[in-house]
C-alpha cells in the first residue's frame, strides 16, 4: 500500500484491501464446501473407493468401505495392502499403465462376517498424493443372483414348452409305437410256434429271420421312445458340433406319425456336406419341431392334395440355414411383426409361447429366426445359425 508524504493513505486503498480479504474468504468457504461435498458423497455412495501406490499399499480408503467388505476404515488401513481385500494377481501394472484403465474385473471376496460376495472392480492409473492406482469396487452379488434366477427361469420355460410340444405328439407317437409293438408280438408268437415244431422239422433259418424281425422292430420302438424321452427331459443346454441335416432327420422321425394322420406330405431338400454348427441338440430339435407342427397346423383347412411341407437346408454367406415351408394360406401382413412376441397366438387353445421361446433359443445360439409370407400362398420360417469357425 502506498502512502502520501504526510502519512495518509490514498483514497480507495482501504476498500481494495477489504475487497481482497473478502475474496479470499469466499474462496476458502467454497473450498470447505467442496471438501464437505466430496466427503458426504464418498460416505454415501454404494461403491468402495481406494488409492494405492505401485506396491498396493493404501494411500486412501473411502469412509464407507464397510458397506461391501464389513470392515471399518481403520481395520482396512491396518491390513496394509489391498491384496488383503481383493486377493493377489488382480492386474499387471505394465498393462494398466499401457491401457490407462481396466474395466469389470470380477472377484469373489469374503466379507468380515464370512459372507461370500461378488465384486466388480474398475482400475485407473492416476497420480494423486502418492497414489498411483485408483480402485472402484461395486457389489454385484444380488445382480449375479438375479442373473442365475433368470437363467434358471429360462430353462424352466424352455422345458415347459418342450413338454407342451410332447403333449401335442402323444397321440401320434402312441400310434407309431403301437405298430412296431404289434409286429413284435406277432413275430414272437410265430417264433414260439416254430420252436414247438422244431423237433419235427428243420426251420432254423426261418426262425432266425423271425427273430431278426423282432430285433429290428424292437429297436424301432425303442428309438421312438428314446427320442421322446430326450425331448421331455429337463437338462442344461450343452453346445457341441452338430449337423443340421441330422437334426432335421431326427425331428422328422418324431412328426412322421402325426403327418400321416393329418394327411400332410413332408419332403426334404437338404444340402449335403453342410457346415457344422455349435449348438445344443435338443434345443434345436425343439425349435424345428415347433416350426413343423406350426406348418402342419397351417394346412388344416387345405385339401389333402395341397397339404405339403418342405424342409430345406443350405449355406447362406456366413450362415447355415434351416427353413420350413408350407402351402397354407400364408401370414397376414399385420401379424408378421408379432409372430415371435410372447403370448401372441392365433390358435384357440394356444399359449403363444412356442415361437417366442424358439427365438430365445436361436438367439442364445447367436443366430436369427424370422418368417416370410408368400403372398397368401404359404409361408416359410427361416432359422440361421453361425457355422463353426473351422467349418
Amino acid at each position: 500500500m502506498r502512502a502520501h508524504l504526510d502519512g495518509t493513505s490514498p483514497p480507495g486503498d482501504d476498500a481494495a484491501v477489504s475487497e481482497g480479504t473478502g475474496g479470499r474468504a469466499e474462496a476458502f468457504q467454497a473450498l470447505r464446501e467442496s471438501e464437505e461435498l466430496h466427503r458426504v458423497t464418498l460416505e454415501n455412495i454404494s461403491d468402495a473407493v481406494f488409492l494405492t501406490d505401485d506396491e498396493g499399499r493404501f494411500t486412501f480408503i473411502c469412509p464407507n468401505v464397510d458397506v461391501i467388505f464389513g470392515y471399518a476404515p481403520d481395520e482396512v488401513r491396518a491390513m496394509g495392502r489391498i491384496s488383503r481385500l481383493l486377493g493377489e494377481g488382480l492386474f499387471q501394472t505394465a498393462d494398466l499403465r499401457a491401457r490407462g484403465e481396466i474395466h469389470n474385473i470380477e472377484r469373489e471376496i469374503t466379507s468380515k462376517s464370512g459372507a461370500r460376495r461378488t465384486v466388480l472392480v474398475h482400475l485407473k492409473a492416476v497420480e494423486i498424493q502418492g497414489g498411483t492406482v485408483l480402485y472402484s469396487c461395486r457389489d454385484v452379488t444380488e445382480l449375479k443372483h438375479t442373473e442365475e434366477e433368470l437363467r434358471a427361469a429360462r430353462l424352466d420355460l424352455i422345458h415347459a414348452s418342450r413338454l407342451a410340444l410332447v403333449g401335442e405328439l402323444v397321440a401320434s407317437i402312441a400310434h407309431e409305437i403301437n405298430q412296431p409293438l404289434t409286429s413284435i408280438v406277432t413275430n414272437a408268437a410265430a417264433g414260439l410256434l416254430q420252436l414247438e415244431r422244431e423237433a419235427r422239422s428243420d426251420r432254423v433259418l426261418e426262425l432266425r429271420e423271425i427273430l431278426g424281425d423282432i430285433r429290428d422292430e424292437g429297436r424301432l420302438a425303442a428309438g421312438v421312445v428314446e427320442r421322446l424321452r430326450s425331448l421331455s427331459a429337463k437338462r442344461q443346454l450343452e453346445r457341441r458340433a452338430l449337423n443340421l441335416n441330422e437334426i432335421a432327420f431326427d425331428t422328422l422321425r418324431l412328426v412322421g406319425g402325426d403327418a400321416r394322420r393329418r394327411g400332410v406330405t413332408i419332403s426334404t431338400d437338404l444340402v449335403p456336406s453342410l457346415p457344422a454348427v455349435e449348438a445344443d441338440r435338443i434345443s434345436l430339435q425343439q425349435v424345428m419341431l415347433n416350426l413343423l407342427l406350426n406348418a402342419m397346423d397351417a394346412l388344416d383347412h387345405e385339401t389333402e392334395a395341397q397339404r405339403r411341407v418342405t424342409v430345406h437346408t443350405r449355406r447362406v454367406d456366413d450362415w447355415v440355414e434351416v427353413a420350413v415351408s408350407d402351402t397354407g394360406r400364408g401370414i397376414p401382413a399385420e401379424r408378421l411383426p408379432k409372430l415371435f412376441d410372447a403370448f401372441f397366438t392365433t390358435k384357440a387353445d394356444g399359449l403363444g409361447l412356442g415361437l417366442s421361446i424358439a427365438r430365445s433359443i436361436v438367439e442364445w445360439h447367436g443366430g436369427r429366426i424370422w418368417a416370410e409370407d408368400h403372398d397368401g400362398r404359404g409361408a416359410t420360417f427361416h432359422m440361421w445359425l453361425p457355422p463353426l469357425a473351422s467349418a
